[in-house]
Order: structure tokens, then sequence, then C-alpha cells
């Protein structure tokens, strides 16, 4: 099963996927887990890498710095062309690592889909092409073409060893309740074998688990709430578009192809309790996700002291900010209005005067004066509180 693209992917790394039936967009299940996750060792680990380029490369960043050389990307030089050099490589191993994790995704895919091809199609396989910026690259000391060779070569011991039957691979999922979405990697039945109490495989008649494939040397702790939320996704979307109920499992997996393994892979069962625990805590990941997403940046609103009188004053303009005024705000600064009682002493001429204040603009200024109590000048309070 191979779908069409649904998933839009923004600059800053996060994916979302489009709900067909209404066009909302639902953030991915990664999206979600890497937004509510804290990860503590990523800041040291670009901190060495950075400190580690600069010391191999001490003459090339010393030419950057003084001018004697340029950096090929930004064509600069001097200090900070320099200092960016060394810091951009955490960057470029972390995306050379995904990018091949990536490549060996989609060589599996080609694999599941031609086996699932009718017979004597054999010659109708293609394999994706390595992308060009990873041939001769490097992935933890070793060329990029023989880790992902070492990787495929697990995959295929997987298959020979365990003779799944394969339901579907990279397909898209939904949870409309939760409003969110996914790709799972695979789907299958393990013939002969059932689920234990002890969260091991035992002898039966065929268990189908939701399996997720990794690649990277060290596995993150929400790699199970990945393939739960996955596994109780409500529906799946077919090769032509059509949404169908999601399909049944019996439990998730991790399938960890790396050449360190024996046979290039490690086939790694989730029990019951540990995949009931992993959903309730994607299930708050979720809320949390929302909540921060919905929540402003501003944490309140700006108070001010007494006056000598005893009366409190009234907003300063600037101090509006993120409060829902945005459109009015800048013109009114620009044009001097310091604060809401000097706005309140104009009229609805006097703020059409102002650069930048039209039609829509003189709607949001009066709807602000009423929501502190006051309206322009020549003005009733009731129809400022209608506008």
């Amino acid at each position: 099963m191979s779908n069409p693209a649904t998933a839009n992917t923004a600059d800053d790394g996060s994916r979302t996927y489009t709900y067909p039936p209404t066009g909302e967009q639902f953030p991915s299940v990664t999206t979600v887990l890497g937004a509510t996750e804290g990860k503590p060792w990523l800041v040291p680990w670009s901190a060495r890498l950075a400190a580690e380029y600069a010391v191999d490369h001490l003459d090339l960043i010393g030419a950057v710095a003084d001018g004697r050389a340029m950096t090929v990307a930004a064509k600069a030089s001097g200090r900070q062309p320099a200092v960016d050099l060394a810091k951009k490589q955490a960057a470029q191993v972390r995306d050379r690592k995904r990018d091949t994790g990536g490549w060996v995704h989609d060589v599996v895919e080609a694999l599941i889909l031609w086996q699932a091809s009718p017979e004597g199609h054999g010659s109708d396989l293609v394999l994706p092409a390595l992308p060009t910026h990873l041939r001769g690259a490097d992935y933890d000391d070793e060329p990029v073409e023989d880790v992902a060779d070492w990787m495929l070569t697990g995959f295929l011991n997987f298959v020979s060893d365990f003779r799944p039957v394969f339901h579907a691979a990279e397909m898209t999922v939904f949870n409309a309740a939760l409003r969110t979405a996914g790709t799972l990697d695979m789907i299958v039945t393990l013939p002969g074998l059932a689920t234990g109490r002890a969260g091991r495989f035992v002898p039966g008649g065929g268990v189908t688990p939701c399996i997720d494939v990794k690649t990277g040397k060290h596995l993150d702790v929400t790699v199970p709430e990945q393939i739960s939320a996955y596994r109780r996704m409500t529906e799946a979307l077919l090769p032509m578009g059509e949404l169908v109920p999601m399909p049944q499992t019996k439990c998730s997996a991790v399938l960890h192809l790396r050449p360190e393994h024996p046979r290039g892979y490690r086939l790694m069962l989730v029990s019951g309790a540990d995949d009931a625990a992993a959903w309730n805590r994607f299930r708050r990941a979720v809320e949390l996700f929302e909540g921060r997403s919905a929540a402003k940046a501003k944490p309140g609103k700006v108070c001010y002291p007494l006056r000598a009188d005893g009366t409190v004053r009234q907003p300063r303009i600037a101090d509006l900010d993120g409060e829902g005024y945005g459109k009015a705000l800048s013109p009114l600064i620009k044009a001097g209005v310091e604060d809401l009682e000097q706005l309140a002493a104009m009229d609805a001429g006097d703020c059409l005067k102002v650069k930048g204040v039209a039609g829509k603009v003189l709607e949001i200024i009066r709807a602000m004066l009423a929501d502190h109590g006051l309206h322009l000048a020549g003005e009733a309070p009731e129809t400022a509180k209608a506008a």
C-alpha cells in the first residue's frame, strides 16, 4: 500500500496531514511527541560536534575568520561566518543520518510492494537510488553506502527469519477524535507466533503487530508512544484516496536495523502493559501540545500602580500587544498615541487621519476601547459596545 502525498512539512521540521473529509490540518504523531519531549542530550552533542570540527579544521576556521577564505554556502568570511561554519556541523550530521534512514525506509517500502505484487513481476522491481548528497558521505565514521547496505541486509534477514505476510507499508492513518495523523511503517502477520505474558513471542496461530522501523543508533523513549498511537488510529487512507476503518493489530513492535545487531536487526515486542501505558502518555502529550499551541507567549496583561487620586491608569497602547488588537497598535504608536485615554479623546475622523487606519482597523479601535469601558469622542457608549 502506497498512499497519496498528504503530509505538509514546515521549515521547522514539523509536519501536518490534510484530513480528506474536512481539509483540516492534523499534526503528525512525531510532531506532537517532538514538541512535548525534552532532549537534554542534544545541546552537549551539538557542542561536541562543533568543537571537534573546529579542532580538526583549525586552518580553515582561521582562514575564514581572518578573510583568507570564504564559506562555500554563504560566500562570506569573517568571525561570524567562521562561527557558523563550526556551528552547523551538528545539523549536517543530523540531516545526513535522517536522510540515510529515509532512503532505507524507501527501499524497504519498494521491496514490500514488490513482494506483494503478482508473481512473475520480479524484473519490474526498481529500487530508489541513493540521493546524490549521501554518496561518499560518512555515517558514524563509516561510508553511508556501507551502513545503508547493512541496514537493508538486516531487513532481508528479518524477512527470511520471520516470513512475515505484509498487509500495509507506509500507510497514512488518522485519528479525527484526537486530531492527529501519521504514516506507519508496516502491518504484518508473523506466522506461527502469539504474544506471551512475559512480553515475548510464543508459539501460536499467528500474530499481527504494527511495526515501526528504526535505523538510529539510540532509540528514543517516545518510540512506544509513537507505535501505540499508530495502531489506535481510527481511519486509514487507501492508494486511491478512500478512507477506511483502521486495520486491527494485536500488538506493537520495533524493528531496529543496525549493523551491530546479530543478522543486522532486532525485533522488539512492546508488551501489552507498556503499550497501554504508552498510549496514555501519548494522549496526555496531545493535550499538552494543543494547550501550548493555543497559549500566548505573553503571560498576562500589563498592570500599573495607583495614581495619586486612587485611580488606575488605562493601558498604554504598546502594552496591548498579544491581546488581539495587532493591526491597530502599530499605526497608533507611530502616530504618537500613547494610551487608551489619549485615544478615547479622539473621534473617528481623527483616527482615520492616522496613516494605516482604515475601516476595519477603525472597528478594531472601537472594540479595543469598548473592552476597556471607553469609546471614541462623540460616540455613545451603546454604539461603541455594539461595535
